[in-house]
């Protein structure tokens, strides 16, 4: 026997055997790839998911700080309609004419003209204050708008009837009654 077949027979076997393996790798290979796709896919599933809710999240978030931006201007446009109702009042305040000034000042003095006390006015009401005050001592001139300042003899004790002090304390008293007026809120 040569050696010829049997070189032959060793090399189809390896040729079968190489056919064979090949097809196991080529298989092998195929589910690998299968499974990697699988995964690519689910790891692309995941990915979007998550990607839709950071857009959502972001659209609610942007949505939310642009309701938070409206808010603020619509208050601060607010803020300045009660500013300008209070500019209005103290221009109306400050061109009272002298026949109502008189009757503020006369029922403000009236309710506390009594002996130990001192009174203050502004340069402009000073005469009106000094023709009204009966047991009072006036003390001089301060810069108001008008009204009074009492205070007692030994200057421990201040009463602020300013009208300065007087449209102060209505706007933060009153200020949800403005509101609703203004806007009916």
């Amino acid at each position: 026997m040569t050696l010829e077949p049997v070189i032959e027979e060793i090399t189809r076997k390896g040729h079968l055997e190489i056919a064979e393996i090949r097809r196991e790798a080529e298989k092998k290979a195929e589910e690998i790839i299968a499974e990697a796709k699988e995964k690519a896919e689910e790891i692309i599933k995941k990915a979007k998911a998550e990607a839709e809710k950071e857009v959502e999240r972001l659209r609610k978030q942007e949505i939310s700080g642009i309701k938070l931006e409206m808010k603020k201007e619509e208050l601060a446009k607010k803020k300045d309609v009660v500013e300008r109702v209070r500019e209005k009042l103290i221009e109306k305040i400050r061109n009272m004419g002298e026949n109502e000034r008189e009757e503020l000042l006369k029922k403000l003095i009236s309710k506390y003209d009594q002996d130990g006390f001192k009174v203050y006015s502004s340069k402009k009401d000073e005469e009106i204050v000094k023709k009204l005050v009966k047991k009072m001592e006036y003390a001089g001139n301060i810069e108001c708008l008008g009204g009074i300042i009492l205070e007692s003899a030994d200057g421990s004790y201040r009463i602020n009837l300013t009208f300065d002090n007087i449209v102060e304390e209505v706007f933060e008293d009153k200020m949800k009654d403005i509101h609703k007026i203004l806007f009916g809120e």
